[in-house]
């Protein structure tokens, strides 16, 4: 007998606009519906204009929605103060973008063990979570390496690491290989799987990369800011 998914992040009857001058609105998504799995990889891909990262920016709550609802298990998060909904983000939901966004004065380690430390944690509580993570994205022995020290393969396995270092239940990722060749691209997109294997975490992904859609659990595909499929 099938186990029962588990659906952990449910958008509702999203809108986004945009008033681009007195007369004229741009409406970004329209009327979106869709249900998130709890251990899933799911990818998002279209057209550019589609309106992919508008939605995976509303759905880590970076953004909000002109109307409808987003409720990560079952909780509306777009009702939660602004404080409580930046806690929420912050413990709940990692980030891995294009561009891998490390502080360049700071090394690998210190890097992942800053977004732990947002949180209110300290350096000396984070640090060996944050090596063992480093260690499980192949990188355990570049944790003193600055950022324009690292490939750009290992610059966005660091920020794999980052995401992960709160524990979230969910990673969104952003063309997290739109700034990679195939061999970086291959070994971060496997990665994702093992990651995903170990530690049962969500990844929703807006991505290009056609190879890696047709490999992940399920593929949502947008245009002209619907989902057709």
């Amino acid at each position: 007998m099938e186990t029962e998914k588990k659906v952990i992040i449910k958008a509702s009857n999203l809108n986004k606009e945009y008033q681009v001058s007195k007369t004229e609105t741009l409406k970004v998504l329209k009327n979106i519906n869709v249900e998130i799995y709890e251990g899933e990889v799911a990818t998002i891909v279209g057209p550019s204009g589609a309106g992919k990262s508008t939605l995976l920016h509303i759905i880590g709550t970076l953004d909000k929605p002109t109307s409808g609802e987003v409720t990560f298990d079952g909780e509306s998060v777009f009702s939660l103060g602004s404080n409580e909904l930046a806690r929420f983000r912050n413990t709940r939901i990692g980030f891995v973008f294009q561009f891998h966004h490390l502080l360049p004065e700071f090394s690998a380690l210190e890097n992942v063990c800053i977004a732990a430390m947002i949180s209110g944690q300290s350096m000396k509580s984070v640090e060996p979570k944050a090596k063992e993570l480093l260690s499980e994205v192949g990188l355990g022995s570049r944790l003193d390496h600055k950022p324009s020290e690292l490939s750009g393969g290992e610059a966005q396995r660091v920020a794999i690491a980052r995401a992960l270092i709160n524990s979230p239940k969910v990673i969104l990722a952003d063309e997290p290989t739109g700034n990679l060749d195939t061999k970086n691209s291959d070994e971060v997109l496997n990665l994702i799987f093992d990651l995903r294997k170990k530690y049962n975490r969500t990844f929703i992904i807006v991505t290009h990369n056609e190879k890696f859609a047709e490999m992940t659990d399920r593929t949502i595909k947008m245009t002209d800011g619907m989902i057709v499929q």
